[in-house]
């Protein structure tokens, strides 16, 4: 899989508006990695809870279309996440 194919999955799934909230989440992710009393198991539930609620917010309604849309774009922040994690971290080891 390329980056072409995922922009191109990512554009069937999410709605334009809610990727923003993946950048928030990116974002509160990091400050939460960040916090000394927050378990780092943790962190994927916040980030989940956070996406529904910013995408309800977002999306301005309440249903289920905007809590799939939500916990997705959390899926996607994570993803993002580990996909920089383990580059950089590869690329480390590798010098």
């Amino acid at each position: 899989m390329n980056e072409t194919d995922l922009l191109t999955l990512v554009q069937q799934f999410l709605h334009d508006q809610t990727l923003i909230v993946a950048v928030a989440l990116l974002v509160i992710g990091v400050f939460l990695k960040k916090t000394p009393g927050v378990a780092d198991w943790l962190i994927p539930w916040i980030l989940t809870v956070c996406g529904g609620g910013l995408a309800w917010g977002v999306l301005g309604a309440i249903d289920v279309q905007a809590t799939i849309q939500g916990i997705l774009v959390a899926a996607v922040s994570g993803f993002i996440h580990h996909l920089w994690k383990q580059t950089a971290e590869k690329r480390k080891d590798d010098a």
